[in-house]
């Protein structure tokens, strides 16, 4: 169903898009990306480092330093997965690691290994665990801590946190927003939005389009995650509009 809509919405918004513009302009870029939120648990890590011990440390070593392995930290970690996904990290160590000793780690295994080099390269633990879902794992990207990243494309599926308001004219808002970050076209688990509370409020607001299905009037002042697809205009980036197709309740109060 989601998929669904979001395709009519990407049709209908699309070509009047189009009509108005030949091209999107690029977007103001992040400074920091999803990964910077906490995508793992520290349980998560612990558990990863005894697989690492028993399974990786061989051939990477116990510091991660790289022996017959390369290294896994560091410049050397940064230089080969720096702006990838995590799913294409976790496939290579599902598919190729370790080598010449046959499979013996499970795919979650595996996933919980990924997350203790995480947390090696100085990447923060979060409220929830890191899924083993290819499209959770493809939205979050290998980046520095302030580093530019690219923006995130018009009519992307997109999930921002901010406080339900009313705005004028009969229309809602998502105010103190987060920076968006592209996700799954479905609507979030209750992990999910555990971690999306810990989310840093921000300084963007968001009018939210088609949004009165999901009773807005109930939620004001609360603090919502909403999901949709991302339009900005081009002469205004910083007042974004998102076609909803979700939204949940992370808090009844956006001053907690």
């Amino acid at each position: 169903m989601f998929r669904k809509l979001s395709l009519i919405f990407i049709l209908v918004f699309g070509c009047a898009a189009a009509f108005l513009s030949a091209q999107a302009p690029a977007l103001s870029p992040s400074p920091d990306g999803k990964i910077w939120d906490g995508a793992y648990t520290l349980a998560q890590a612990e558990r990863g480092k005894k697989n690492f011990t028993t399974s990786c440390e061989r051939c990477h070593l116990a510091d991660l330093s790289g022996g017959t392995g390369p290294s896994l930290k560091g410049a050397r970690f940064m230089t080969s997965w720096e702006n990838e996904s995590l799913y294409k990290i976790f496939t290579k160590i599902r598919d190729t690691m370790p080598p010449n000793f046959g499979t013996t780690l499970t795919d979650d295994a595996k996933l919980d290994v990924l997350t203790y080099i995480l947390q090696t390269n100085g990447f923060p633990p979060g409220a929830a665990e890191l899924k083993l879902d290819a499209d959770q794992l493809e939205t979050v990207q290998v980046v520095r801590k302030g580093a530019n990243r690219p923006a995130v494309p018009n009519f992307s599926f997109v999930e921002v946190t901010g406080c339900l308001a009313k705005g004028p004219n009969n229309t809602w808002l998502l105010t103190n927003s987060s920076e968006p970050s592209i996700t799954k076209d479905q609507p979030a688990t209750p992990d999910e939005l555990k971690a999306a509370g810990t989310r840093p409020a921000g300084a963007q607001a968001f009018r939210l389009i088609s949004v009165n299905s999901f009773s807005p009037d109930l939620h004001a002042g609360q603090k919502m995650e909403a999901k949709g697809l991302i339009y900005r205009e081009t002469d205004n980036l910083d007042v974004a509009r998102l076609n909803v197709l979700s939204l949940q309740t992370i808090d009844s109060s956006c001053t907690k």
